[in-house]
């Protein structure tokens, strides 16, 4: 993941999840300053997220959960959210950003979705693929355009009910599972359920596989954007106490 973002000419910070109940923790960090010094937030995949962030019970006793990282995932969210800097989740972030908004998710595609394709596959792993299919209007078909194209797929949970705010970017044609969302109250707020880091130039990934490019940059350009804004602000911020201060004297 922090090779497919550093490949875009950026630098990518990896930030560890801090367990707030650790005995050793004399202070609690301080995540305002964390938002505030970083321009964008990328959410990857892993770990299920607790049925409990979300109002509903376990789908099987034996089912394996991190909800110390849950919560401090969606703490983050809250505050990148709440700065109106860019989001962009990756299978379980994209799954989180639903979760935070109020959504539910599916806990197994293929138990609890009739007639569902592979979406995830031990053997092949990174090589097990599918098409998805963009929404018209979405800011993926915006990126991408219209035409199918083929992504990896290494999840066996997904999007249920859409959480406030947010829409269908993506959906597999077949049995259409949700494989992208938005919010369509922020400049930035999007989650796709395949694996894009996954779709890197000699990673063995075939030819009609969706170039992850793109995807990427128009995250990055949303990133500067804001920091440009923010910048622009406060020099102009400085330029006034300056003037104040001239008067003053």
């Amino acid at each position: 993941m922090a090779h497919w973002i550093m490949g875009h000419g950026v630098v990518a910070l990896m930030i560890p999840f801090i367990d707030q109940r650790l005995p050793t923790l004399r202070k609690r960090p301080p995540l305002r300053d964390l938002v505030e010094q970083l321009d964008g937030l990328v959410l990857q995949g892993g770990i299920d997220i607790h049925p409990q962030a979300y109002g509903t019970e376990p789908w099987q006793a034996q089912a394996e959960y991190d909800p110390i990282r849950d919560d401090y995932e969606l703490e983050l969210l809250h505050g990148f959210i709440g700065a109106d800097k860019p989001v962009l989740g990756i299978c379980r972030g994209c799954q989180l950003l639903n979760v935070y908004f109020g959504g539910t998710l599916v806990q197994d595609i293929p138990s609890q979705w009739p007639g569902a394709i592979a979406h995830v596959d031990n053997t092949h792993y990174d090589r097990l693929a599918h098409e998805v299919h963009f929404m018209p209007g979405s800011r993926l078909a915006g990126i991408y355009g219209y035409e199918p194209r083929r992504v990896t797929s290494i999840h066996h949970q997904c999007v249920d009910q859409l959480g406030q705010g947010l829409a269908l970017e993506a959906r597999s044609p077949i049995d259409l599972v949700p494989e992208g969302i938005r919010h369509t109250a922020y400049p930035f707020v999007l989650g796709v359920q395949w694996h894009p880091e996954f779709h890197l130039n000699g990673n063995g990934a075939a030819a009609d596989i969706l170039d992850s490019g793109p995807l990427m940059m128009a995250f990055l350009k949303a990133a500067a954007r804001r920091a440009g804004r923010v910048r622009r602000l406060a020099d102009g911020v400085a330029r006034v106490r300056e003037r104040a201060s001239a008067l003053t004297r």
